[in-house]
């Protein structure tokens, strides 16, 4: 599923115009993000948790000439599906 199919169907199950629901999707993944980006977490129950982890510096090589690199150390975001989404992935 795409963005925007994902807009027109939030639209059409909640009965509001497409631009709005575009607008409420865009400020939710925007909140998510400066959340996340200072560190904290955004736990939505049943659906998992948004948070940043950090990953230390390691060695890595490069697959085209076998040349063994230092892979820098960086934050990186991380989710945590919850129990019902973990559920329905499971579900046939």
């Amino acid at each position: 599923m795409t963005k925007s199919e994902l807009v027109t169907t939030v639209s059409i199950s909640t009965g509001i115009p497409e631009d709005v629901a575009l607008k409420a999707l865009n400020a939710t993944l925007s909140t998510i993000t400066n959340v996340v980006g200072h560190g904290e977490s955004v736990v939505l129950p049943g659906f998992g948790t948004f948070s940043r982890k950090h990953r230390e510096e390691r060695k890595g090589r490069n697959p085209q000439t076998g040349e063994e690199l230092i892979v820098p150390a960086a934050n990186v975001p991380s989710f945590k599906a919850g129990k019902k989404l973990k559920e329905a992935a499971n579900s046939k």
